[in-house]
């Protein structure tokens, strides 16, 4: 019982929290990439636009906060200042590799060799001064540079699930630190170092993010012909198996955060959260699978069996009862 009253406390708490600070960061966000655009004289399409502030402004309240909650403070105008430019980084870069505007040699240049490179358009110019001013900005430079080297090879292998001979262990392992080292950056934009357990979460939970969007996105990466391993599913139950492993990695990491503070119970809860949307995904398509768990081929399913509609009300009761039993095991 006095689990369920904190969790309803703090999961009420949180709900209020990222809804009304988003607006705020919507608002900081817009501000800010608005100079930024006057000053590298152009605008950014409107999808990339959009792109960039939902990623920062629910990164701020629904991650970043529930990490610095562990000193006892929110983030700094600082450190949403570095989040903003890292979001703007990763989405041109993002376009960079997704529309071929710049070759895998080009975009190691611009990323690698950032004082020797000369941008030609609008997108390479403010990439290039995002990326600079993040530079500047991290403490532990060597290590972040790291981080990105694996980022942009699994972005390159990435290329690869367009092939549908690429293997189910190459796209796990492309998906794994695709989203593991994508978030682990953003742990270097805040200004106290992070204990490398926390480095360690981060990644967890990236790992936990990028598995969950690949299960949002079956549809359109189908009809993209994009290979993952969502949207190659043949057996449900071993898929959930496999994603609980991944859920139960980051609560495991998360406990083991030399920190003895009362806020690793909101971290914990807030993290979960994010994984219960995985979950939700799961159970949708445990409704089209047989009894044994084996699924149809999803390229034969209706996008409307394939969409996780989150605005309905039993949807989100479901997402507050999955979240209250991952949180409290």
């Amino acid at each position: 019982m006095m689990y369920f009253v904190k969790f309803t406390y703090w999961v009420i708490n949180k709900a209020f929290y990222i809804y009304f600070k988003k607006k705020v960061q919507v608002k900081f966000g817009e501000k800010l990439l608005n100079q930024l655009q006057l000053e590298h004289q152009g605008k950014f399409d409107e999808r990339t636009y959009k792109k960039i502030i939902f990623g920062y402004s629910i990164q701020i309240p629904a991650i970043y906060d529930a990490f610095t909650l562990l000193q006892d403070r929110k983030s700094t105008e600082q450190e949403c200042k570095n989040l903003l430019h890292y979001f703007i980084c990763s989405s041109v870069f993002d376009n960079f590799f997704d529309r071929q505007e710049l070759t895998d040699d080009e975009i190691f240049s611009i990323t690698f060799d950032a004082i020797n490179y000369y941008p030609n358009t609008f997108e390479q110019r403010i990439g290039l001064a995002a990326h600079k001013y993040i530079l500047n900005q991290v403490k532990e430079k060597e290590e972040y540079l790291a981080i990105l080297k694996r980022a942009f090879e699994a972005q390159v292998a990435s290329r690869k699930q367009f092939n549908n001979n690429i293997t189910n262990q190459e796209i796990e392992w492309i998906t794994r630190e695709k989203g593991g080292c994508a978030l682990q950056l953003c742990c270097y934009y805040l200004t106290k170092e992070n204990s490398l357990q926390e480095k360690k979460t981060w990644y967890a939970l990236g790992e936990v993010i990028q598995f969950t969007n690949d299960l949002y996105d079956i549809y359109r990466d189908i009809s993209n012909k994009l290979e993952t391993i969502p949207n190659r599913l043949e057996n449900i139950k071993s898929f959930k198996l496999f994603f609980l492993e991944l859920v139960n990695n980051l609560k495991s990491e998360i406990n083991n955060i030399p920190i003895n503070s009362k806020n690793k119970l909101p971290l914990k809860i807030s993290l979960m959260g994010i994984a219960a949307f995985g979950i939700i995904a799961i159970e949708q398509l445990e409704k089209l699978a047989f009894k044994n768990g084996n699924l149809p081929n999803l390229k034969t399913i209706p996008r409307k069996q394939l969409i996780v509609d989150m605005e309905k009300p039993s949807m989100l009761l479901k997402w507050v009862k999955i979240t209250y039993q991952l949180s409290k095991n």
